[in-house]
């Protein structure tokens, strides 16, 4: 797989149940072309779209939890992860931002 030139920033959650999966959550690149949901990735199901909502019913999930998840994607979708504890403000700037590209693609 080529490695992206770009870095991706993601914040891997977990389920609170304590076998909870853990689910890499991707703030910047919008999964819907309404900006309800952010992109996530898991094990199970691969990629996909989470809620702010289901989101905010999470934890953060350690390290040890998420190595392997984090491996997977860049050994296998080529990302080049910036690891983040949560969501930032300047996220949702730039999750906005990809939102417009991705529903006016001819614009400048």
């Amino acid at each position: 797989m080529e490695q992206d030139t770009e870095v991706t920033p993601v914040v891997f959650r977990r389920e609170r149940r304590k076998d909870g999966e853990v689910t890499a959550v991707f703030p910047t690149i919008p999964a819907d072309y309404e900006g309800r949901q952010m992109t996530c990735y898991a094990h199970v199901g691969q990629h996909s779209g989470c809620s702010r909502e289901w989101y905010n019913t999470t934890r953060a999930a350690k390290p040890d939890q998420y190595r392997d998840l984090a491996r997977e994607l860049e050994q296998h979708y080529g990302y080049r992860l910036k690891v983040y504890a949560r969501i930032q403000p300047a996220h949702r700037k730039a999750f906005d931002a990809a939102l417009r590209r991705q529903n006016n693609p001819g614009a400048a």
